[in-house]
């Protein structure tokens, strides 16, 4: 008996502590390139560096609105001039919402506007604006987030644990009833 209460304990621990983990962190991993930026005089595709690309790796804490990144790239110009997530359907330019001020790495900056990012992913994108390419050189809309390690450990630790929970069979006593 005290076992069984063990092992459920420690399922129902599993699954809590995952589920509080992963509720915290949302992780997107953005590919980037030049065949989706939107050229602003005609509104059609392939206004950015046709031979750029890249990856955006954004870490939105949904606690605190804050956001960290890192965004690598590849065969455009550097420094970039902006590195801004901008609000719109793919296929059309938005205005930014969260600015990068041109750094393609950083931590912890704050910004109300990430709860709008969260509640719809797809609404956004990333956007890498260069010397050449001033309206920008690579792009990549945002899609579902990428679920995160620890809290997928976590939670298959404690679905597993409440599994086992079952194969637990009490005792026999010996006794014939």
């Amino acid at each position: 008996m005290c076992r069984r209460i063990l092992v459920a304990t420690l399922g129902m621990i599993g699954v809590s502590v995952s589920l509080n983990t992963s509720a915290a962190i949302v992780t997107f991993v953005v590919p980037l390139d030049g065949h989706h930026e939107i050229n602003t005089l005609t509104g059609l595709p392939d206004g950015g560096d046709p031979d750029g690309t890249g990856t955006a790796t954004l870490m939105i804490d949904n606690i605190t609105n804050s956001i960290s990144w890192e965004i690598t790239v590849a065969n455009i110009l550097l420094p970039p001039i902006g590195a801004p997530i901008h609000q719109q359907v793919a296929g059309m330019n938005g205005g930014v919402v969260v600015n990068f001020s041109g750094q393609l790495s950083g931590a912890n900056l704050a910004d109300p506007d990430l709860a709008n990012l969260l509640a719809n992913p797809t609404g956004f994108y990333v956007n890498i604006h260069n010397e050449a390419f001033p309206s920008g050189a690579i792009r990549g809309q945002l899609g579902s987030p990428v679920p995160a390690p620890a809290g997928v450990l976590l939670l298959a630790t404690g679905i597993a644990a409440l599994g086992g929970r079952r194969l637990v069979r009490p005792r026999s006593s010996g006794l014939v009833a």
